[in-house]
């Protein structure tokens, strides 16, 4: 066994990629001995490019070379097999006491502490890029990770300069999940409502979120949020809330794909710009109907009133299912997705029993998908 606690012991990153590299240039920024594996000779390359301003990195090209790691963080792609795989090779190299943490956004902790021979030593950090610029690290606790090692983990995060926020093993955990509904419902109210992307994005910023749904799959790309659209309702068995759009499978199979492609809900051609927005946009909108309207015109508020209410509630279930305590619901998407508020913090806003009442109605009119949270009617 190595000596001393694993917080005394270097940091073991997997994987060279943009999440790794991240993890890694905070971790020596932080003054912290960083050990990278990374198996591809380019990638190895790039990721000793930069050179840490406070401690030291040393890039390996096989897991021997974290043995004496305390704490190893795996950034590998979001492939099952693949980190399971890791995981095993790991396990039969580090210290019986080493705490072994994956970087998924999108797969079981327990599906993954599985592979390991103490599942008590293993833990969820997902980080949210990019690693420099975001604050928030979710700590993620599986069924068998031990009380130690969680406050090890949040300790981890704090000294990173990232604010922890621990939540359940669950699909999309905490802030991935609270985020669906914004990408999800809004195709959904543009088709339902006939209204065009650009108005829906539009009314969205005007209440403070920093983009529009259309704009967001656009940047991050229609097949990946396509991709994750389907774990979602996959591993839910059939959820309805979270339901694949029909208008995303088009674009995939369009390949209008966003940004990457120039072309997706917008075409992005290099002499075209958006003019700004109109001035005095921000929360208050949220509670201001008629000064929404006046700004965007009455489809504003009909989209704001179906995004804001789904957003509410799936907070409200994610708080029903015990994901995360009720602050951290609303910190989560502040910090992970600089939204303007958390949504129990709209649900405050607008009043529970208004949400309640609204969702009934587009359950009537829309559905199974718009069933309130249990905990909605509840909540004061």
């Amino acid at each position: 066994m190595a000596d001393g606690a694993p917080a005394a012991r270097p940091l073991g990153v997997v994987g060279a990629g943009t999440m790794g590299r991240g993890i890694a240039t905070v971790a020596a920024r932080a003054g912290l001995d960083v050990v990278v594996l990374e198996p591809s000779p380019a990638a190895r390359e790039r990721a000793a490019e930069k050179p840490a301003r406070a401690g030291s990195v040393r890039v390996v090209d096989a897991a021997a070379g974290l043995a004496e790691c305390g704490t190893v963080i795996e950034a590998a792609p979001e492939d099952l097999g693949l980190k399971r795989a890791i995981f095993a090779e790991l396990a039969a190299v580090v210290a019986p006491d080493a705490v072994l943490a994956t970087n998924t956004s999108s797969l079981s902790v327990e599906a993954l502490a599985a592979t390991v021979p103490d599942p008590s030593r293993f833990l969820g950090l997902h980080f949210f890029n990019p690693v420099k610029a975001m604050e928030l690290v979710e700590v993620v606790v599986g069924g068998r990770t031990a009380a130690d090692v969680v406050a090890h983990g949040e300790e981890l995060a704090r000294t990173l300069g990232k604010t922890p926020i621990r939540v359940a093993d669950g699909i999309g955990f905490l802030a991935n999940r609270c985020a669906r509904p914004f990408t999800t419902e809004g195709l959904r109210c543009a088709a339902a409502l006939g209204v065009r992307p650009a108005r829906v994005d539009l009314a969205c910023r005007l209440v403070g979120f920093p983009m529009g749904p259309f704009e967001l799959i656009d940047l991050v790309g229609a097949d990946v949020s396509l991709g994750v659209a389907e774990s979602f309702f996959r591993q839910s068995f059939g959820e309805p809330r979270w339901r694949p759009h029909r208008t995303l499978v088009q674009m995939v199979a369009a390949g209008r794909l966003g940004r990457k492609t120039g072309a997706g809900f917008y075409d992005y051609d290099p002499a075209s710009r958006r003019g700004p927005d109109p001035a005095g946009g921000g929360p208050g909108l949220l509670t201001d109907p008629r000064r929404l309207e006046e700004l965007a015109g009455p489809e504003a508020v009909a989209v704001v009133g179906w995004i804001s209410a789904c957003l509410v509630n799936e907070g409200a279930f994610a708080l029903e299912e015990g994901i995360a305590a009720e602050p951290d619901i609303d910190l989560a998407m502040r910090l992970g997705y600089r939204w303007p508020l958390g949504p129990l913090e709209i649900g405050r806003r607008l009043g529970f029993a208004a949400v309640h009442r609204r969702l009934v109605g587009m359950r009537e009119d829309h559905g199974e998908a718009y069933r309130p949270a249990p905990r909605l009617a509840g909540l004061v």
